[in-house]
């Protein structure tokens, strides 16, 4: 089962203005805005998994809560475009605040990977139900 690290491998930590702190950067966006970054290796390694660029996707979490997502932004991968990011279609604050609620931080909270080790878990597993045209998301611990 595919998973996606919540921090970035480049710079060994969560992003401090993406991610799941895309909030808290210098532009016109909610405090609790976030988003799930998806590397080049993902795609690499799990080609096909996800829908297309600009699509949206029925997703279910763990303790049951569900969202509508979108595979969003930007990034060439063998010449193909890809998104680079997943986040709620519309209000970009409710995947971030969701997150922000499992975490235990505030709408203001830099997350670190601390925050993240502490919580337990440094990734989410993602599966997808073809039955029911879910994708899966387990941030259990």
């Amino acid at each position: 089962m595919p998973n996606l690290l919540l921090y970035s491998r480049k710079l060994n930590e969560v992003q401090p203005k993406g991610g799941l702190n895309w909030g808290l950067g210098n532009a016109h966006v909610n405090p609790e805005d976030g988003y799930f970054a998806i590397p080049k290796a993902f795609f690499k390694d799990n080609p096909d998994f996800f829908p297309p660029h600009g699509s949206t996707f029925n997703a279910e979490f763990d303790d049951g809560q569900r969202f509508v997502l979108r595979m969003e932004g930007t990034q060439i991968i063998d010449e193909e475009v890809e998104a680079k990011n997943i986040s709620t279609d519309g209000d970009k604050s409710e995947l971030g605040h969701y997150m922000r609620t499992r975490l235990n931080v505030s709408a203001n909270h830099l997350i670190t990977r601390e925050d993240l080790r502490a919580y337990g878990r440094e990734d989410i597993d993602i599966t997808y139900d073809e039955i029911s045209n879910v994708y899966l998301f387990d941030f259990s611990v």
